[in-house]
């Protein structure tokens, strides 16, 4: 028995399971695995006889750290939205030049337009729909702006 398999098997047993021959065997003759599964003993032990509830106190103190931490928020520039929109746009505003679109028409008939142009239609409605869901707090500060003007 290799090693790693050695003591790999030795971390699968459950705590009232005894010990294979073989993984016996094993830690008789190489010293290595016996020192780390009498650590690994000593640690479970330590493990078992130490309270097996948290005080309240601690949960107190972690709630208290979590609670004190910033908010993560992830900003996307305004150039990489203009950017990808342009991507998006030029890409959906070539096909109809496109040898891809002729194959395509030629291979499946002029009733794949249709179906085409409506999924062009979605990609830039699901682009739109993400800028103004991701920046839904400015855009609704310019509407209460506008609305005090007027």
């Amino acid at each position: 028995m290799k090693c790693k398999k050695a003591i790999d098997t030795f971390l699968m047993l459950d705590n009232a399971e005894s010990i294979p021959l073989l993984l016996k065997f094993h830690i008789v003759h190489c010293q290595q695995c016996h020192n780390e599964i009498n650590q690994l003993q000593k640690a479970f032990t330590l493990m078992q006889s130490s309270s097996s509830s948290p005080s309240i106190h601690l949960e107190d103190a972690i709630m208290a750290q979590v609670m004190m931490q910033k908010r993560y928020h992830h900003t996307i520039s305004h150039l990489n939205w203009i950017a990808s929109g342009l991507i998006i746009f030029t890409g959906i505003a070539t096909i109809s030049y496109s040898d891809a679109l002729k194959w395509m028409t030629y291979h499946f008939g002029i009733q794949l337009v249709l179906p085409l142009y409506l999924v062009m239609g979605c990609i830039i409605a699901a682009y739109i729909s993400s800028y103004v869901a991701t920046h839904l707090n400015k855009l609704q500060a310019i509407a209460h702006s506008i609305k005090s003007l007027l």
